[in-house]
């Protein structure tokens, strides 16, 4: 997580693993309009250094869905999509799941970002791949759908606790971005729900 308007808070909860009252929670908040803020976290333990980030939406505007699909047109093709730990990202046409078991920087990137990933992942898998052919078929229609768009493919991001979200581009691109304190209340519940799904997932 970038240093830049990074805030510091010391949590009243015992870490997980050594449990020590020595967690910390850096965040910093994002304010894009008319979506709210979106709040970038990690959780560290300053004796054993477990650490665990997630991002979380506060001060929400509009509605979220825990399933957001969309096609894949040239429209949406750099839409943010903010894919939080515990979400799955599907792309049915091509029998793509992609399960985000934990968050970090990658999972806030566009469609094409999204595309480009799944690309480089089938292509690490080709040596140990039954079905090679089948492999580059869907490698060449994601290069194609990355760089071209037609709208023959959909994507869908499944967050049941609804804390995910695809952002339009003519929203995140003029973002403002704005770091402010926030109550010790509420950092403390993010933290605990953050750990309870880290939990959940082990």
């Amino acid at each position: 997580m970038s240093e830049s308007n990074l805030i510091t808070a010391n949590l009243n909860i015992l870490c997980p693993f050594c449990k020590k009252n020595t967690l910390m929670m850096l965040y910093k908040a994002i304010n894009i309009p008319y979506i709210g803020d979106i709040l970038l976290t990690t959780i560290i333990c300053n004796t054993c250094k477990f650490k665990v980030s997630d991002i979380w939406i506060i001060h929400e505007k509009g509605e979220y869905r825990p399933n957001q699909t969309i096609k894949i047109t040239k429209d949406t093709i750099n839409h943010l999509v903010c894919a939080s730990a515990g979400s799955k990202i599907l792309i049915p046409s091509l029998g793509i799941e992609m399960d985000i078991k934990t968050f970090d920087a990658s999972h806030i990137t566009t469609i094409e970002g999204i595309l480009r990933e799944i690309m480089d992942t089938v292509r690490s898998l080709l040596p140990m791949t039954e079905n090679r052919e089948k492999a580059l078929e869907i490698i060449k229609t994601l290069e194609e759908e990355a760089t071209t768009p037609s709208g023959k493919l959909s994507m869908t991001l499944i967050d049941p606790s609804g804390h995910s979200i695809i952002i339009p581009y003519n929203l995140w691109v003029s973002r403002a971005e704005k770091t402010r304190e926030i109550q010790e209340e509420t950092i403390n519940k993010i933290a605990r729900e953050i750990l309870k799904k880290w939990k959940e997932k082990i």
